[in-house]
C-alpha cells in the first residue's frame, strides 16, 4: 500500500497545492503529503519540506540522520498549543503527526563518467530516466521518479555520473549532460513485471552549483540537465541510449543571489 501511496504521487512538485484545508468539522488542521530533508538544529531533528517555508518536527525523525530524504504524508493541528503563533514564532518548526513516512534513498552522484560503453554488472533498461522531466531540489537534493518495468519487489542500485570535462552539448541550445544507470541488487526479483515508478535522491549539490555559475558568467538565468539513459540493452550487451531533459532549472534556484 505505502508503495502504491508513493507511485501515485505525480504532481509532488507543485508544492502549494499539497496543503488541504479541514475546517468543515470544526477542527483547524491542515493535511497533506510531502518530500523534506532532516537536518538538526537546537538538539532537534527538523525536516525542512517543499510546501512550507517553516521545517516540520515530530519525534519520529529522532532516530534519523542529517541529509536523510523521506516522503511523508501529514497533519498540522492549529488546535495544539505548539502550533500557536507564538509558539511557532519561537520554536521555528510546526509540530506535525504523520500517518505514513517512507525513506527515499539517496545516491552520490560521481564525476568521473561510469563507461557507456560497457553494461554494469544485471544492469537493467530505464523506461523514463526523469518521468515527465519534473524534479525537486531541496537541500542540495535533486528528487525525482523514474520509470521501471521490472518484478515489483526487485531491488535496485542507482549510478548518476557525468565527465566533468564534457559536461556540455550545444545543438542550438545547451544541455548539461548527466548518465543515470540502474541495476538489480541481490536476487532478482520474483513478481511479475509491471511498469511503476521509483523514487530517488541524487546529491547534486556540486554539480548543480557548478553548471549554474557557468551560466551566469554567460549572462542566462537558466539552464537544463539532460538525462541519458539506457532505454534498451540487447542480449549482446548493446546498449540503446535515450534522453530526457529537465524543464528549465533557474539559476537562482541553486545560487540564490546574496
Amino acid at each position: 500500500m505505502k508503495r502504491l501511496i508513493l507511485q501515485r504521487v505525480v504532481l509532488f512538485f507543485v508544492s502549494l497545492l499539497l496543503l488541504t484545508s479541514c475546517m468543515g468539522e470544526g477542527r483547524n488542521v491542515q493535511s497533506g503529503w510531502t518530500f523534506g530533508i532532516v537536518r538538526s538544529e537546537s538538539g532537534k531533528k527538523l525536516l525542512d519540506v517543499n510546501v512550507s517555508d517553516i521545517p516540520f518536527y515530530s519525534y519520529r525523525f529522532k532516530e534519523a540522520s542529517d541529509g536523510n530524504c523521506f516522503f511523508i504524508t501529514f497533519e498540522i493541528d492549529f488546535d495544539k498549543p505548539e502550533n500557536s503563533y507564538e509558539n511557532i514564532e519561537k520554536n521555528g518548526y510546526f509540530d506535525i503527526s504523520i500517518d505514513v513516512k517512507e525513506d527515499v534513498p539517496s545516491w552520490p552522484v560521481y564525476s568521473t563518467l561510469t563507461s557507456t560503453t560497457n553494461v554494469l554488472p544485471n544492469e537493467v533498461p530505464i523506461v523514463e530516466a526523469i518521468w515527465n522531466g519534473e524534479y525537486l531540489y531541496l537541500n542540495g537534493k535533486f528528487i525525482m521518479h523514474s520509470v521501471m518495468l521490472m518484478p515489483t519487489d526487485q531491488r535496485m542500485t542507482w549510478d548518476l555520473s557525468y565527465d566533468m570535462d564534457n559536461m556540455l552539448t550545444d545543438d542550438g541550445q545547451r544541455h548539461y549532460n548527466v548518465f543515470l544507470r540502474s541495476a538489480i541488487r541481490g536476487i532478482e526479483g520474483t513478481n511479475s513485471k509491471e511498469t511503476f515508478s521509483i523514487v530517488n535522491a541524487f546529491d547534486m549539490k556540486y554539480y548543480l552549483e557548478t553548471v549554474a555559475e557557468k551560466e551566469k558568467e554567460l549572462g542566462s538565468s537558466e539552464f537544463i540537465i539532460r538525462f541519458n539513459y539506457p532505454s534498451a540493452i540487447d542480449e549482446d550487451g548493446q546498449i540503446t541510449w535515450d534522453y530526457k531533459d529537465t524543464r528549465d532549472i533557474m539559476v537562482e534556484l541553486i545560487i540564490p543571489k546574496e
